[in-house]
């Protein structure tokens, strides 16, 4: 029997040195939780009582964590992490198949009868090797702070989509049009769409020059501006009050440089045209259609203008806009009554006019830059007789 026991002592210290042996290995944890309960078998080894029992079950295999979304920078190291884990499972695999030999062996030992002096069998060995099995299953530091860093990407991202869910009610709400019902709010609508009249028409102006602004942003300085939160301080505004104007003014330079030299090229390229001829105030016109019936010096005469730069931008065309004026001829300006003065009823007549004869070097701004040759179209749409009950 002594020597029974003896085998059996150094059969368990040369199961428990390839233990040790197997631990001092340290890779990555793969974090299975089921590997602890290697410490339940240590306390079956401690016992005589438990290690009578039949030998325990092979522990279960842990169900595998569900993956969680990895960044795409850590995604490389996870799978480092996650191959060492694996091996680090087959290392302590082959440890529990050693216990559970190693129970098999002191359950066969407690079937032989005591001797007179029992052998002692020393377990230190084991425990030694279930403590660094406890320290090999610990989850490393890498691994605890990427869960972090996880969770903690995870509840932003919970609270930005909560946000957005919170804006895009606010959005749904400004869509809707407020009512327009009582007198106060279509006043309030009407001197609206006054403002924004005038900003459109001061945007058109300024695309004209070659200078568009934002229209999201324009929108937002006035809502800003109306709700009191405006996100620029005054010297910042000013600040870029100050260099749109000084872009303007250098916009308006060269546009009016451009426009005087294409005014000089146009006023010189029309005098050679066949058919035009110039007035003796000045400037070249060109008879379109001469008309039928004279237009004595007291009628009533309608005519209908359009007025444009030589660039072909239009400034006024009252053929477009549906409207005529009606004067009696003496009463027209000297350049307009020169020009219904080579016409008869009916007639149409081509006018180009040089600055000092039209808005001159100050021009009409913005849509008229200084000193500008103007081209008129002009058309006699009506001719009537002095109106008799309005001169008694």
């Amino acid at each position: 029997m002594k020597k029974c026991a003896e085998g059996a002592a150094a059969f368990l210290l040369l199961l428990v040195a390839g233990s040790v042996s197997a631990v001092g290995k340290t890779p990555a944890d793969d974090g299975i939780p089921a590997l602890l309960k290697f410490a339940e078998q240590q306390a079956v080894v401690s016992a005589p009582s438990v290690a009578e029992k039949a030998p325990s079950a092979s522990p279960p295999v842990a169900a595998k964590p569900k993956p969680s979304i990895v960044p795409r920078e850590e995604a490389a190291r996870l799978m480092a992490l996650n191959q060492t884990l694996r091996q680090q499972a087959e290392v302590i695999q082959q440890q529990a198949d050693t216990v559970r030999r190693l129970e098999r062996l002191l359950a066969v030992q407690a079937t032989v009868p005591p001797s007179t002096a029992p052998a002692v069998v020393d377990i230190r060995p084991l425990a030694a090797a279930l403590k660094g099995i406890r320290r090999a299953i610990a989850p490393p530091p890498d691994l605890i702070a990427m869960a972090a860093s996880l969770a903690r990407q995870q509840r932003i991202a919970g609270e930005q989509k909560q946000r957005l869910q919170q804006l895009s009610r606010q959005l749904v709400r400004l869509q809707q049009p407020p009512a327009l019902v009582s007198d106060a709010d279509k006043q309030a609508y009407a001197a609206g769409v006054s403002l924004g009249r005038d900003i459109l028409q001061l945007q058109e102006q300024n695309q004209q020059l070659g200078i568009e602004a934002d229209r999201p942003r324009l929108l937002a300085g006035i809502a800003d501006t109306l709700n009191g939160k405006p996100r620029l301080d005054n010297a910042t505004i000013d600040s870029a009050l100050l260099a749109a104007d000084s872009a303007l003014q250098q916009a308006h330079r060269q546009r009016q440089q451009s426009l005087q030299q294409d005014g000089k090229a146009y006023l010189a390229d029309f005098a050679t045209r066949p058919g035009v001829q110039k007035d003796a105030l000045g400037f070249y016109y060109h008879v379109d259609y001469v008309g039928s019936g004279q237009i004595d010096e007291g009628d009533n005469v309608s005519i209908v203008v359009r007025e444009s730069l030589p660039d072909g931008t239009v400034i006024k065309d009252m053929e477009l806009a549906g409207t005529t004026i009606s004067l009696p001829l003496a009463q027209y300006p000297p350049l307009f009554r020169a020009a219904i003065g080579k016409l008869d009823k009916h007639g149409s007549i081509t006018l180009v006019v040089p600055p000092a004869l039209a808005y001159g070097e100050k021009g009409s701004p913005p849509a008229i830059p200084p000193g500008a040759t103007m081209i008129y179209t002009l058309r006699v749409a009506d001719v009537l007789p002095p109106d008799k009950e309005r001169q008694k």
